[in-house]
């Protein structure tokens, strides 16, 4: 009798147990896990200008992206004619932000006190120039869907006599 029941509740048990029922490792919790985890820090398609259309990888897009920037920027830039009392070269840091539409707003720009010392314009201007740069035609791309994308961009402002 005493043999029967050990039986009885040994086959019980290994029939209800939940390692048995379901495996412990299954490849669609797996690949579901997976699927949440975001790397919030990088997209899979950068921002474009029209002159980035060619660009067959991310690396080319990211590099082509940002001579382009700098090349728009240092052409409007240069139109205002800026003068300075002596000469001089200073890095300031802009904050941009690409939004989801490929608009390019300015967030922040860390100037230095030299700068505003001898172009006391220069925020102004360099605000307004990045408020008239051309619309991207394609804003950075994550899982297939278009994202805001910020940028911290480096400026070297050099006066010449």
């Amino acid at each position: 009798m005493f043999l029967r029941l050990l039986i009885l509740s040994l086959f019980i048990s290994v029939f209800t147990s939940c390692d048995f029922i379901s495996p412990k490792n299954s490849s669609l919790q797996y690949s579901t896990a997976l699927d949440t985890v975001v790397d919030y820090t990088t997209v899979d398609v950068y921002p474009l200008f029209h002159e980035c259309n060619n660009c067959d990888t991310n690396e080319k897009q990211n590099l082509c992206f940002e001579n382009e920037l700098i090349k728009k920027l240092e052409s409007s830039m240069n139109k205002h004619n800026l003068k300075a009392s002596r000469p001089f070269k200073e890095t300031i840091y802009a904050d941009l932000l690409v939004d989801s539409s490929g608009n390019i707003s300015l967030i922040k720009l860390q100037s230095t006190s030299k700068i505003k010392e001898e172009i006391p314009t220069f925020d102004s201007i360099f605000k307004y120039t990045i408020a008239h740069l051309p619309t991207l035609i394609q804003p950075s791309i994550k899982r297939g869907i278009p994202v805001k994308t910020q940028f911290k961009l480096p400026v070297v402002v050099s006066v010449n006599e």
